[in-house]
């Protein structure tokens, strides 16, 4: 009869990392979609860590590299890289200040864009009328 012990089935389960010390909404994704990512859930490569407002977590990696996300954060899980690269990896999911103001230009053209057609169609209107008026009206 075969029988392991419990620190041999952990170390089989598949996985390069571990979540711990969440706290709030953490979302990971899986295969079917995004979970709540819960302390002591393993991570594989390219699976998504996400904090939302308010939470925290950490992707302790099996080698003891340490990544802590704050809140409204995304970390993608990778290998092959020093820690310190990991660590530098995380990235916010709110708009940056760039974005914002490229969000911002984007709304400005989008109401001048809407509001063109109204100015432009009254004007286009009065050539029409203009050129319809100054035309000789022959039978046919």
């Amino acid at each position: 009869m075969l029988v392991s012990s419990q620190s041999f089935a952990q170390d089989a389960r598949p996985g390069v990392a571990v979540l711990k010390e969440v706290s709030g909404n953490v979302l990971v994704s899986r295969e079917s979609g995004l979970g709540a990512g819960l302390n002591g859930s393993r991570l594989s490569v390219g699976m998504r860590v996400i904090t939302t407002n308010k939470s925290r977590a950490t992707v302790v990696y099996d080698d003891g590299c340490e990544v802590i996300l704050k809140e409204n954060e995304r970390f993608e899980v990778q290998t092959g890289k020093p820690c310190a690269t990991l660590v530098s990896l995380p990235q916010s999911i709110l708009l940056t200040p760039e974005g914002a103001a490229v969000a911002t230009a984007a709304g400005s053209a989008a109401i001048f864009a809407a509001t063109l057609p109204i100015i432009g169609g009254a004007a286009a209107l009065a050539i029409l009328r203009s050129a319809r008026d100054s035309q000789n009206v022959s039978p046919s």
